[in-house]
C-alpha cells in the first residue's frame, strides 16, 4: 500500500454501503478495490456503479491480497463474524456500529484485534467528523459554562415489517442497537461516562424494541435519550448549562452544508454559531481516518477507541436490559465468538506448575472472575485465556454476590470445557468463618458453578478460635466425600498452617497444599481489607522459599499500583478524593515500594515492556511455586499479563527489584 491510497473492500451491498462507496470517491486515500455480496449478481452490479472488482463471497473477498481494509455493512446479526474473520486474514476492518451485539462480542473482537495487530474500529461516523471535536471543545472550555443537562433524540418511521433487518429479532434489530446508539454516543463522547442508566421501550410484535427511552445519571444532572424506528423524532444534540444552551440540528449525517453548532446564551438570547470548514462527506472523513491511521502504523483509532465501542457495547447491555430485549447471541453455546470450539491450547507462552494432588499443572496465571457482569462478558475474557494456554480460575463464595461463579458454571458448562480446567474456589469468609458454614457455601458454590468438584478450595479466611484440628477435619470430609482435591487457605498465616499441617500428619490427613494471601513485588503496608494477610513481608517470604509452599496470589499487580500515573502525586499524598489514588496511598504508598515502583520501570525500559509487566513476571518467577491471580478487564489487558510471561528474570533481577540487594534495607523495615 502506498503513502497516498487505501484498497478498500466492502461487504455488503445495500444502502449504507452504496453510501460509503459514494463518499469514497470524494477522499483524499481511499480506493474501491473489491465488493462482495450474498447475491454474486449484487456485487456485480455494485461494482459497475461504484467501481472495483466483485468477488463470488465475503470470504473470497477477505483472502484477497490486493484488499488492505474492509467496510462490513452486513446487518447487525454478523458483525462480529464477519469481523473476527477479517482479522484473521489481517485486514483492517472498520465495522458498521453496533460493533458487537453485546459487550462478550465486542470484547471478543478487540481480543483477535490485538492478537493479530490489526486495525479495527467502529464506524461511528459522525464522531469522526470535525463538527462534533468542535462542539466538545466548547463544552471543555466553558462556553455554556456548567453542564446541567443533556437530551438526544433519533427516530423515523419505517412501517412495520417483521422480516426487515430492522424489525428482525433474528438479525438483532431494533431501535437501541441501530439508531439509540447515536444519542448514546454522543451524550459519552460530549461529556464522559456517565453513573448509570435507567431505560424502558415499547416492543414491537417481533419483541425488538421499536421506540426506547433511556436517562444517564451524571451526578448532578440527568442526560435524556429517545430513539424509535417507527415514530418521527427530532434529530438532535442539546447541551444545557449554566450560562447557555449548545444545539446541533441534523447531527449524525453532519456534511459540507450542514456543520453548525449554535450556542444560545441563557440571559441575552444572543446566539452565536460556530462553523467547522469540512468540504468532504461524511464517509470520506471516515475512511480518510482510517487511512491515516494505517499509514501511521497505529492498531487503534483515538477519536473512537477499543475503550470507548467497549464501553459502548456495556451501556447497549443495559439499555437493553432494562428493555427486556434479547437476542440469540446473549446465550452461549458449544462454541466460541469465532465459530470453533474452545479447548486449553499448549502454551509455552503461559509457564505452568505442578501442585501436589493435582493430576494437572496449574498455569501461573489464574483468571479472577469477580470483574464479570453477565455471560457473553465472562465467555469473552474466558475464551481468550484458554486460547492463550491458561486453565485455572479463581472464585470465590462472596464474588459479586454469587454472580461469578454462576458466570463462571455456565461459560464452563456451555463449552463443555470442565476437564481442561481447574477452578479455585473459596468459602468461609468473616463473619461466617467456621467449618458448618464452609460445608453449606461449598455446596451452593457446586451448585453455581455446575460441578461436582472444585480442584482447589481455600477457606477465604483464617478464624483462631477455631482449632485447626477442626478445620483440617472438615475439609479432609470433603475430600473424602470428593467435592475437593486439594484445599488451603487465603489469608492466613504461616504459623497456624504448620499447626494444621502437623496435625494432619500426625493423623494420617491430607494437609493445607497452598496458601492464596497477598503477594506482589509492592508490600501490602495496610491491609487492603480487614484480615487481609501478604506474603511478601520477609518473614513469609522466607516461609515459602525454605517449605517450598506455593502461593495463589490475589493483587499480583498491587491494584494498579504500578500503572502509568504521576508517582510524585502518590509520594506526595496529593490525590485529593480521588478514590483510586487515596487507596493507592494507603496500602501501597511507602517510599520502599515507591523505589520498587521506579525499579520496576527502570527494568521496563530495558526489556520492552510495562512496569505492570515487571511486577507480574516478578510475581511468577519465584524459586518457589508462585501463581498469579489477575483480574484484566479488557482483552488488551490480559494479552498484556501474558506477553509478560514470556519474560525470564534473573534471581539477581529479582533480588534488585525487592531491594533485597540493598544493605540498608533492614534498616527500611524497621
Amino acid at each position: 500500500m502506498s503513502r497516498t491510497s487505501l484498497r478498500w473492500g466492502i461487504l455488503s451491498t445495500g444502502n449504507i454501503a452504496g453510501q460509503f462507496a459514494t463518499d469514497l470517491k470524494h477522499s483524499l486515500h481511499g480506493v474501491l478495490q473489491g465488493v462482495a455480496s450474498r447475491d454474486p449478481q449484487a456485487a456485480t452490479s455494485f461494482c459497475e456503479q461504484h467501481g472495483g472488482t466483485p468477488s463470488e463471497t465475503y470470504l473470497a473477498l477477505l483472502q484477497r491480497d490486493d484488499i488492505d481494509a474492509v467496510y462490513i455493512a452486513t446487518p447487525h446479526d454478523s458483525h462480529a463474524h464477519w469481523s473476527h474473520l477479517a482479522l484473521a486474514n489481517s485486514k483492517a476492518v472498520l465495522c458498521e456500529k453496533p460493533l458487537g451485539i453485546n459487550q462478550g462480542q465486542t470484547l471478543s473482537l478487540y481480543g483477535a484485534a490485538e492478537e493479530n495487530n490489526v486495525l479495527l474500529v467502529e464506524a461511528l461516523m459522525y464522531l469522526m467528523h470535525p463538527r462534533m471535536h468542535k462542539a466538545r471543545a466548547l463544552i471543555e472550555t466553558g462556553a455554556i459554562g456548567n453542564v446541567t443537562g443533556f437530551s438526544s433524540s433519533f427516530g423515523f418511521a419505517f412501517p412495520f415489517t417483521p422480516d426487515h433487518r430492522l424489525y428482525n429479532r433474528d438479525l438483532a434489530g431494533g431501535a437501541i442497537l441501530d439508531i439509540g446508539i447515536y444519542p448514546l454516543t454522543a451524550a459519552r463522547y460530549l461529556l464522559g461516562e456517565p453513573k448509570s442508566l435507567a431505560g424502558e421501550a415499547r416492543l414491537a410484535d417481533t419483541l425488538v424494541d421499536a421506540e426506547a427511552k433511556a436517562q444517564l445519571d451524571y451526578g448532578d444532572f440527568t442526560a435524556y435519550l429517545h430513539c424509535s424506528i417507527d415514530t418521527d423524532l427530532a434529530w438532535v444534540i442539546q447541551v444545557k448549562g449554566t450560562t447557555g444552551t449548545l444545539t446541533i440540528d441534523q447531527p449524525w449525517h453532519p456534511g459540507p452544508s450542514n456543520g453548525d453548532i449554535v450556542i444560545t446564551n441563557t440571559q441575552t438570547e444572543d446566539i452565536a454559531v460556530h462553523s467547522v470548514t469540512e468540504t468532504r462527506p461524511l464517509y470520506a472523513v471516515e475512511a480518510d481516518h482510517i487511512a491515516e491511521l494505517i499509514h501511521a502504523g497505529n492498531t487503534a483509532s483515538d477519536l473512537v477507541t477499543p475503550a470507548f465501542s467497549i464501553n459502548t457495547s456495556y451501556w447497549l447491555d443495559r439499555w437493553r436490559n432494562e428493555a427486556g430485549v434479547t437476542y440469540d447471541a446473549d446465550k452461549l453455546s458449544a462454541t466460541g465468538f469465532r465459530g470453533q470450539s474452545v479447548s486449553v491450547k499448549s502454551s509455552s507462552t503461559i509457564p505452568a506448575q505442578k501442585i501436589g494432588g493435582l493430576s494437572k499443572a496449574v498455569s501461573k496465571l489464574a483468571l479472577g472472575t469477580d470483574n464479570q457482569i453477565d455471560a457473553p462478558t465472562m465467555a469473552a475474557m474466558a475464551d481468550i485465556f484458554v486460547e492463550q494456554g491458561g486453565n485455572c480460575f479463581d472464585t470465590a463464595f462472596i464474588y459479586s454476590g454469587g454472580i461469578s461463579e454462576t458466570l463462571l458454571g455456565h461459560w464452563i458448562t456451555a463449552r463443555n470445557i470442565r476437564d481442561q480446567v481447574i477452578i479455585s474456589g473459596k468459602g468461609a469468609h468473616t463473619p461466617e468463618c467456621n467449618p458448618a458454614a464452609m460445608t453449606a457455601q461449598l455446596a451452593t458454590s457446586l451448585e453455581r458453578l455446575q460441578t461436582e468438584y472444585l480442584d482447589i478450595y481455600c477457606l477465604h479466611r483464617d478464624n483462631p478460635a477455631v482449632p485447626v484440628s477442626e478445620w483440617i477435619d472438615a475439609l479432609n470430609a470433603e475430600v473424602s466425600a470428593g467435592r475437593i482435591r486439594i484445599f488451603g487457605g487465603s489469608n492466613w498465616s504461616p504459623s497456624r498452617i504448620d499447626e494444621a499441617n502437623k496435625y494432619a500428619t500426625e493423623n494420617g490427613l491430607q494437609g493445607f497444599s497452598l496458601v492464596s494471601n497477598n503477594f506482589s513485588l509492592a508490600r501490602m503496608e495496610s491491609p487492603v481489607w480487614d484480615g487481609c494477610i501478604a506474603s511478601s513481608t520477609p518473614e513469609y517470604f522466607s516461609w515459602h522459599s525454605q517449605n517450598n509452599f506455593p502461593v495463589m496470589a490475589w493483587s499480583s499487580q498491587a491494584r494498579g499500583f504500578f500503572l502509568d500515573w504521576e508517582a510524585s502525586e502518590l509520594a506526595a499524598g496529593r490525590h485529593g478524593a480521588d478514590p483510586t489514588m487515596h487507596e493507592l496511598q494507603r496500602v501501597w504508598g511507602s517510599p520502599e515500594n515507591m523505589e520498587r515502583r521506579r525499579r520496576a520501570n527502570q527494568l521496563a525500559d530495558k526489556y520492552g515492556l510495562s512496569a505492570i509487566q515487571i511486577a507480574l513476571t516478578y510475581v511468577i518467577r519465584q524459586s518457589f511455586p508462585a501463581f498469579a491471580v489477575i483480574g484484566p478487564r479488557t482483552p488488551g489487558q490480559l494479552l498484556e499479563s501474558v506477553q509478560a510471561c514470556k519474560l525470564e528474570l534473573s534471581d539477581a533481577e529479582l533480588a534488585w527489584l525487592d531491594l533485597r540487594d540493598d544493605v540498608d534495607r533492614a534498616s527500611r523495615d524497621g
